[in-house]
């Protein structure tokens, strides 16, 4: 191995910079410098990746699901919407359990509890409730469901159980509370309870900006239903991630010895104070791997000396143990005069996905050019992303395939975004672009 090699040649401990991946409990922690050794008296960026991994288990001892669905049956949900949502819902109830709980919320031009927050021992009455009840009509109450979807769920709120809220929606909320910023407000509350809620936005009318950010707040799913009738094969993706949850309320601390600055985090959001860094996660599912990258400007060394950049602490709920677990590791950094030395110690797996965060970003101002009308521009941006990812792909070692399979797929997936401009409809092409930029900035990578 090379990093191996560089590191004897300078004379440093191994374990000193490589954070062997530590599992305690039901999650596997690892915390990785894309550059841990650097050149002396120097102060270049660099960046920190932690990333948690759930412990496979026996899905037979999973826990309970304390389950909400919200589910939007304004005018424009009939026809086959509203017929999908049904069976959509019918197909939750048929893949829970005795041991769960669930509550089904619809929303019109009020919202409405048609399943109070009930035990899964009787599935046909919930069944026959959900065919009667979930029918179209009226307007979009949706703060009104969400809200309602929200109390439901804490009515059985439990840190023993998988608290969750599924929303489904086809339109723009337009009645009582309506704002991004209003809606946001009930998903932190969500969080706070350590609910996440995924929301599932159908058709080509709804505002994908309040429904990803939704999402977002609460550490949930958001995805694009483009096809009413692939709802049952959304809807069965989703109960497989439910079902593996392994931990809740996941905190990370990252705090930054003297000298070192902590810049901004990449992806996921976060509080930095002072040099104390802060990210909380919901959730996290069995053989899912959940990161953040966090850029840092390094003290100053001199040569052959270590030093311990930062102390991460990660606290969560370990749900199939019952109880809550810690762990904490050190972060160390090395300097050396010899740039072919820190050139052979970069961490190749850390650089990808920084980079990977980094173009993400780019999108994200390619989607505001082709909202802007400029869609040349868009387009043009989008193409150099996917180059710049082949390219650096491209360049790293054979030791790397995982890595480089990783930026070709993100670099393909881009390249896509990119021809999709010229032949897709605006509406349909803001809410794919918001998807995927969604997954991305997640950080989240299936096993």
């Amino acid at each position: 191995m090379k990093f191996i090699k560089t590191l004897a040649i300078v004379g440093l401990s191994l374990f000193s910079f490589f954070s062997q991946a530590k599992v305690s409990g039901q999650i596997q922690i690892r915390s990785e410098l894309a550059s841990p050794i650097v050149l002396e008296n120097s102060q270049d960026k660099n960046y920190l990746k932690i990333s948690l991994t759930g412990v496979d288990f026996d899905s037979a001892k999973r826990v309970p699901i304390n389950l909400a669905l919200v589910i939007d049956r304004s005018g424009s949900m009939s026809g086959s919407r509203i017929e999908k949502a049904r069976e959509a819902a019918i197909l939750a109830v048929n893949m829970l359990n005795e041991d769960d709980t669930i509550s089904v919320v619809t929303f019109d031009n009020d919202a409405e509890i048609i399943i109070p927050s009930t035990k899964v021992t009787n599935k046909q009455r919930l069944i026959s409730q959900i065919n009667s009840k979930v029918t179209a009509r009226g307007g979009t109450a949706l703060f009104a469901g969400l809200s309602k979807g929200i109390n439901q769920v804490k009515k059985q709120l439990s840190k023993d159980k998988i608290n969750r809220i599924i929303l489904l929606s086809d339109g723009q909320a337009n009645v009582g509370p309506s704002s991004v910023g209003e809606l946001s407000e009930l998903a932190v509350v969500a969080a706070k309870n350590n609910i996440a809620i995924t929301t599932l936005g159908i058709g080509s009318d709804y505002n994908e900006v309040l429904m990803s950010t939704i999402a977002s707040y609460s550490d949930g799913n958001h995805v694009f239903v483009d096809n009413t009738y692939d709802l049952e094969n959304v809807f069965v993706r989703e109960f497989k991630d439910v079902m593996s949850v392994v931990a809740q309320d996941v905190v990370i601390n990252i705090q930054l010895k003297d000298g070192v600055k902590p810049v901004r985090l990449l992806g996921r959001d976060g509080s930095i104070k002072d040099n104390q860094v802060t990210v909380r996660m919901n959730q996290l599912y069995a053989n899912q791997e959940k990161y953040l990258l966090l850029e840092v400007i390094p003290s100053k060394g001199k040569t052959g000396e270590d030093k311990t950049l930062a102390q991460v602490e990660l606290k969560y709920d370990n749900l199939l143990a019952n109880k809550t677990e810690n762990q904490s590791q050190l972060v160390k950094i090395g300097y050396t005069n010899k740039p072919q030395v820190v050139k052979d110690s970069v961490i190749e797996d850390v650089v990808a996905e920084t980079e990977i965060q980094k173009v993400t970003l780019d999108n994200e101002k390619a989607l505001e050019m082709y909202n802007a009308g400029d869609k040349a521009a868009a387009q043009k941006m989008l193409e150099d992303n996917s180059n710049r990812l082949m390219s650096i792909g491209a360049s790293m070692s054979a030791d790397s395939a995982e890595v480089r399979g990783r930026l070709s797929q993100q670099a393909s997936k881009i390249k896509a975004m990119a021809d999709a401009i010229e032949t897709t409809d605006e509406k349909v092409y803001r809410k794919q672009v918001t998807e995927k930029q969604y997954e991305s900035k997640q950080g989240t990578i299936k096993k």
